[in-house]
């Protein structure tokens, strides 16, 4: 079967570290689950579906809404390398665009013209089940188009209890998944407050720039308003994006704000360093995981991706 350039790949040597045992043991059990693993030259790789079977790990399922009020802080390409990431381990991902300008649906080079959206979901124009298509291995998308934008019209129209939103339309289908992400638009809005109390976490990337920080300060003040009004604890995370050594450090309101935000544990520990390769990657409608190459870049994502799912690999003894 042909396997699309897009698709994400784990080399095998990189599954074998994860498990703590050789490259020949790998290809011994693979061998014994009759699996051929496939090959970019003389380098093995696994996929979604050889992840789930070899690495079976059990995953604590997870709703994530990616956001801040702000645009350009690679917060698309975060949610789109995540996804990716994850289901090299062998989960099961949504990925819903609210996104009005349908950034992450053309990420997975999908046409949403061809689709229903949230929107025709909400509208009762197509059920749930016939705005999920396929991106990759493992990863579904309910893509999104211009049409998106009327959703917090539609939602303050219909004056819709914005707590069940994303309930009422997501039950059907939720446990056929280990992890929903929601991409977010760059505003406060009807859509917004919907998504955040849906979820369990929201992921915010912080960019070493002020304009980042006033973007994330707002965000903040929208959740403790949506906290008030609701009586719903509203959990955050946030990460530092595009990141290079000197850069937040160098300024102390962002380093304030950085520290202001460990202490009270809303933090992680993985940063997301500047690299040329994830822009080089858009333009050529990859992701980072589509090559089985090593960077710093897919370090840094994988990396991200563990922590914030909390993904643990049992080593073979």
């Amino acid at each position: 079967m042909e396997i699309k350039a897009s698709q994400p790949k784990m080399p095998a040597t990189v599954a074998a570290e994860l498990l703590g045992v050789s490259i020949q043991a790998i290809h011994k059990q693979l061998k014994i689950l009759d699996i051929k693993c496939p090959k970019i030259g003389n380098k093995s790789y696994i996929t979604h579906a050889i992840a789930k079977k070899l690495l079976n790990i059990k995953f604590k399922p997870k709703k994530v809404a990616f956001q801040i009020v702000k645009g350009g802080t690679g917060k698309t390409t975060a949610m789109h390398n995540v996804s990716c990431a994850a289901s090299l381990y062998g989960a099961k991902i949504l990925a819903i665009d609210l996104d009005p300008q349908g950034n992450l649906t053309d990420a997975f080079n999908i046409n949403p013209e061809e689709t229903p959206t949230i929107i025709d979901v909400l509208e009762e124009q197509a059920n749930i089940e016939e705005a999920i298509i396929k991106a990759e291995e493992g990863i579904d998308i309910i893509p999104s188009r211009i049409e998106n934008v009327t959703l917090d019209s539609k939602l303050a129209l219909t004056r819709a209890p914005l707590h069940n939103v994303f309930n009422n339309l997501l039950e059907r289908i939720e446990s056929n998944y280990d992890f929903i992400f929601i991409d977010c638009p760059p505003m406060i809005g009807h859509s917004v407050a919907a998504a955040s109390l849906y979820v369990d976490i929201m992921l915010i990337p912080l960019n070493p720039d002020r304009f980042s920080a006033k973007g994330l300060q707002i965000l903040k003040d929208e959740i403790k308003n949506i906290k008030k009004q609701y009586k719903k604890d509203l959990n955050y995370k946030i990460f530092l994006n595009k990141f290079s050594g000197n850069t937040i450090l160098s300024d102390k309101a962002l380093q304030t704000i950085f520290n202001d935000e460990s202490e009270k544990g809303n933090t992680l520990n993985t940063a997301v360093r500047q690299s040329q390769e994830i822009p080089n990657v858009i333009d050529q409608k990859l992701n980072l995981f589509s090559s089985v190459k090593k960077s710093t870049a897919k370090d840094d994502f994988d990396l991200l991706t563990k922590e914030l799912l909390e993904i643990e690999i049992t080593k073979n003894k």
